[in-house]
């Protein structure tokens, strides 16, 4: 079968970008010929990570007749059966794909690789009206309005104008139906992504870990929340300093974090930067992991820190959470509205009973074999076969 992935970026360093390669490269180790089209092209020097997979892009803006021609284009040249849209909540994505496959012997899988009913335009809209006073809180409420209706209306389309439609979660199905106003749910199918980085399930290196917290992603304070992992830190820091926190990445606030740990005298705080290679020492040292996020679709960072024997604390506003953790068992989950404090009184519970820590990391190690990558690439090719089979 032949494969044509549509992606707004194109190779990059986030999570969808990593899981069109890791989907790409084992399609094509199947014996399926892989094409990507991507809007950008803006990191050449990944390219490399690809194995025998055609890349063409694409230009924006999105609807450009240019690039229906490129994608029918491909689409025959190519001999393409299933296009998998990776870039699936701007609706005229999903139109401009359309009008380029035209035949239905093309089909079309769509993957939303977040919440249904949040994104980080939404976040920052909420953030907008939280902090707006008189008739700029009016302004910003209509603003916020607008922005779920929009979102609204291109998770219905999408799902409409595809032939499947994958969430994350089974937990998603209920949410994705009832903001997109959509009974008939059909169409929509759950597969979650898997550890996508070279795993260690021994236990020789467990005894060796150092007494660090771990954060690994992009730093923003608009869905990361990665202000709330210091200010965490903060109130539990004087107690505890033979123990560190570590940021790996990079992102927009990082300067305001760096300036917050500073002004604050916020001790044993290190930011380590961008890596290209895999952050698998910052998990083989690391004992614990702490993720704040309101934005979440997955959250690729636990199940890899957990196979590395990380325990995961992690902030529960999003539902697939509870698919990979078993609260008090092989992590922690803390409740909704945020709570540093209750975030900080978890990490330290750690700190203070060590053999607690050691069974619960036992545990998380355990539980992310469930996350490997052959069972994940079972669904798909599941799928795939299951979408040509009942064509008409």
């Amino acid at each position: 079968m032949n494969i044509l992935f549509v992606i707004g970026k194109y190779p990059g360093y986030g999570g969808t970008e990593k899981m069109t390669t890791i989907l790409g490269n084992e399609f094509f180790k199947l014996g399926h010929k892989v094409v990507i089209a991507s809007f950008d092209l803006s990191a050449p020097e990944l390219v490399s990570g690809l194995d025998h997979i055609k890349l063409i892009k694409l230009s924006y803006p999105v609807s450009a007749r240019t690039n229906i021609l490129i994608l029918k284009k491909e689409i025959e040249k190519e001999g393409i059966d299933i296009i998998i849209n990776q870039w699936c909540l701007p609706f005229n994505v999903t139109k401009m794909i359309n009008r380029a496959r035209k035949c239905k012997r093309v089909k079309l899988i769509s993957v939303l690789h977040g919440v249904p009913n949040k994104s980080k335009k939404v976040i920052i809209a909420e953030d907008n009206y939280k902090n707006s006073k008189g008739i700029k809180k009016i302004v910003s409420l209509i603003k916020l309005k607008l922005t779920h209706e929009v979102i609204r209306y291109s998770c219905g389309y999408v799902y409409d104008h595809s032939d499947k439609y994958v969430l994350l979660s089974k937990s998603f199905i209920p949410t994705f139906s009832k903001y997109s106003r959509r009974k008939d749910t059909t169409k929509l199918t759950a597969i979650g992504n898997p550890i996508s980085i070279t795993t260690d399930y021994s236990s020789d290196y467990i005894e060796s870990k150092k007494n660090q917290i771990l954060y690994v992603g992009r730093l923003d304070m608009e869905n990361k929340r990665v202000n709330r992992i210091i200010e965490t830190w903060q109130l539990i820091a004087d107690s505890h300093p033979d123990w560190s926190l570590h940021l790996v990445g990079e992102g927009p606030h990082r300067k305001a974090l760096q300036d917050y740990v500073y002004i604050n005298n916020v001790r044993n705080v290190f930011f380590h930067g961008f890596r290209p290679e895999e952050p698998t020492n910052f998990y083989r040292n690391a004992k614990i992991l702490l993720l704040t996020s309101d934005l979440e679709g997955f959250g690729l960072v636990i199940v890899e820190a957990m196979s590395y024997a990380v325990v995961p604390i992690v902030y529960g506003s999003y539902s697939s959470i509870y698919d990979i953790i078993d609260s008090g068992k092989d992590g922690f989950i803390t409740d909704v509205p945020f709570s540093a404090q209750i975030t900080a009184d978890r990490v330290e519970e750690l700190i203070k009973n060590p053999a607690t820590w050691r069974q619960i990391a036992l545990q998380s190690q355990i539980k992310s074999h469930k996350f490997e990558l052959k069972p994940t690439i079972d669904k798909w090719i599941s799928l795939i076969r299951n979408i040509k089979h009942n064509e008409n």
